[in-house]
C-alpha cells in the first residue's frame, strides 16, 4: 500500500469549546465578510502544531513514533479560546483566527514535536511557531474589514491532552482531515509552567 499522504500535527480541541469555535465561524459567515473568506469545516477545526508535508506512508509510524517519545513525557494542561484576529498580519490577512492562551505551553508542546520530527530526519521548521486556530482563509484578491473581529468570543477551556498526526486531503468543500496516529501527553510532570 503504497503513496504520499500529505501531512501534520495538531491539537484537536472538542466539548464546549469546539462547539463556541464553530459558532464563531458561523458568525463570521453572517457578516460583510462572508463572502471573502473560504470558511474551514466545523469537524476539521484544531491548532497545527507542525506542518510536515508530503510523506511516504512507510514513514507514518516512524514519524509517529520519534513524535510520541518526545510528547509522551508531557502532563495534559489547560488552554482557552482568545481573539479573533487576523493572520499572519492585519494589513495583508491570509486566514481569520481564533488565538490560543497561554501561548507558552503549547508553544513548548510544539517544540516538542518538533525535536521528534527532526529526529526522525526531516529538515527544521524555519518559520516560529504561532497559536492559531484557523476559522477562515481570505480569497485570493479580498480585502477584510477589521470590524470583523468584533464578533464576541467566549473564552472557553479546554485540554491539551493528546497530539494527532493527519493526513489531509483536498477537497471541493474544503481540506478533509484523517487521524493517522494518536500521541496522548501522559507524562507525570506538569507543564505549564
Amino acid at each position: 500500500m503504497g503513496g504520499r499522504l500529505r501531512t501534520f500535527f495538531a491539537l484537536e480541541i472538542g466539548g464546549p469549546a469546539l462547539a463556541e469555535a464553530a459558532r464563531s465561524l458561523e458568525a463570521l459567515r453572517h457578516t460583510p465578510a462572508g463572502n471573502a473568506l473560504r470558511f474551514v469545516r466545523p469537524e476539521g477545526l484544531h491548532v497545527t502544531l507542525r506542518f510536515v508535508g508530503a510523506i511516504d506512508r512507510e514513514a507514518v509510524a516512524p514519524l509517529a513514533a520519534a513524535v510520541g517519545l518526545e510528547v509522551s513525557a508531557w502532563s495534559p494542561f489547560p488552554l482557552q479560546l482568545g481573539a479573533l484576529g487576523l493572520f499572519p498580519s492585519a494589513r495583508r490577512p491570509r486566514v481569520v483566527s481564533l488565538g490560543i492562551e497561554p501561548e507558552a505551553p503549547l508553544a513548548g508542546l510544539a517544540a516538542a514535536v518538533e525535536r521528534g520530527v527532526v529526529a526522525a530526519g526531516f529538515a527544521p521548521e524555519s518559520r516560529s511557531f504561532r497559536p492559531h486556530l484557523t476559522l477562515a482563509r481570505v480569497r485570493e484578491g479580498c480585502r477584510i474589514d477589521p470590524a470583523v473581529l468584533a464578533t464576541k468570543i467566549e473564552p472557553l477551556r479546554f485540554a491539551a491532552r493528546g497530539v494527532v498526526l493527519f493526513a489531509s486531503r483536498p477537497d471541493e468543500g474544503g481540506s478533509v482531515y484523517t487521524a493517522l496516529e494518536r500521541l496522548e501527553l501522559r507524562g507525570p510532570v506538569s507543564q505549564t509552567t
